[in-house]
């Protein structure tokens, strides 16, 4: 626990301050508020221009998923390692999410010499 408490600022847990208006980012899975998604962007794909776009936080970000797993350590967790996630930033993830980026945010993160995998359909 005290290693938790240690961690540096940008290793703190993003973490939902609420459980109303929830959105799951498209690429990352991990899950804010859209209030977060405005003010913060994503830790994990910080290319995708989120931060005071509405526009492209609703592009970039569903609110169609399913379940929930908290990621705190990511190094040292068999789950996140299970999920996909153990290289993440700390926080709360879903466990599937369901939609697909706009051809505008891939080009985006193509861009910046990263690739999008197709999400399944629901």
């Amino acid at each position: 626990m005290e290693d938790l408490l240690n961690n540096d600022a940008d290793q703190a847990p993003s973490v939902p301050i609420g459980v109303k208006k929830l959105r799951a980012c498209l690429v990352s899975r991990l899950v804010k508020t859209e209030a977060q998604w405005l003010d913060e962007g994503c830790e994990n794909v910080p290319e995708l221009p989120m931060r005071g776009d509405r526009d492209a936080m609703l592009q970039c970000t569903t609110p169609h998923f399913d379940g929930l797993v908290a990621l705190m350590d990511p190094e040292k967790s068999w789950v996140g390692r299970w999920q996909g996630i153990s290289k993440l930033h700390p926080g709360v993830y879903a466990l599937k999410v369901y939609g697909n980026l706009s051809e505008e945010m891939v080009t985006v993160l193509e861009e910046n010499g990263r690739t999008f995998v197709l999400n399944e359909e629901e």
